[in-house]
């Protein structure tokens, strides 16, 4: 994906309105290449756990900003390299 996403802080997780947080767009771009629906989700879930996420099902990325902002922003600057959902988990599992 070439696409380049604008880094990922701690307070994108805690906004509400205005311009749209990158780690939306990041996530977009995951579920995309994971295949949408829910094998997309699934894919997006595996890659920001792969990525360094910690959290579970309920815990939001707020309560977690830095782990979440690392694990972002691990993906913004992996995705660029990645031409497949095979080749994206390669690299995040290699680095």
């Amino acid at each position: 994906m070439s696409k380049q996403f604008a880094e990922v802080q701690q307070d994108d997780f805690m906004k509400f309105g205005g311009e749209r947080p990158s780690y939306l767009e990041i996530e977009d771009a995951l579920m995309a290449l994971g295949g949408h629906g829910v094998n997309g989700n699934n894919f997006k879930n595996e890659m920001v756990k792969l990525a360094g996420w910690t959290g579970g099902a309920l815990t939001t990325y707020a309560q977690r900003a830095a782990v979440a902002q690392a694990a972002f922003n691990k993906i913004r600057e992996t995705l660029p390299k990645a031409k497949s959902d095979d080749e994206l988990r390669a690299l995040l599992k290699a680095s």
